[in-house]
């Protein structure tokens, strides 16, 4: 089953991803939240929008495939990782697509620290 999970890494604020039942991450946001309930708020727009949502791909430089999805021309999510083929980006992003619906939210907010292997939970509220 899939699961939203809130993180944070460094001082870009709270971010959201998207983990599939194997705990492989399908999808992340593009951007920093001031606190969990903002993140949770963007996730709660992107369930209800999903069906007007534009997807875009891009080549980068190093020749990896990536897509981005936008909400009311919002970049709101990206892949987490960059595809050899845009055939094999395309399916990952239909992937997240599907998942969205489905996904259930984790309560806590990970905190994933430079220098550190592993990571810490903080409880929310």
């Amino acid at each position: 089953m899939a699961r939203f999970q809130c993180f944070r890494s460094d001082s870009s604020g709270v971010r959201w991803r998207l983990l599939g039942g194997n705990n492989r991450v399908l999808g992340v946001s593009v951007r920093g939240h001031a606190d969990h309930g903002a993140a949770v708020r963007e996730l709660d727009a992107l369930r209800a929008e999903t069906g007007t949502a534009r997807l875009d791909f891009e080549r980068s430089a190093t020749g990896q495939w990536w897509w981005h999805l936008s909400v009311s021309d919002l970049p709101v999510a990206r892949s987490a990782q960059g595809f050899a083929r845009k055939i094999d980006a395309d399916l990952a992003a239909k992937r997240f697509l599907r998942r969205i619906g489905e996904a259930s939210l984790d309560s806590s907010v990970m905190v994933f620290q430079p220098g550190h292997r592993g990571r810490t939970t903080n409880a929310v509220n």
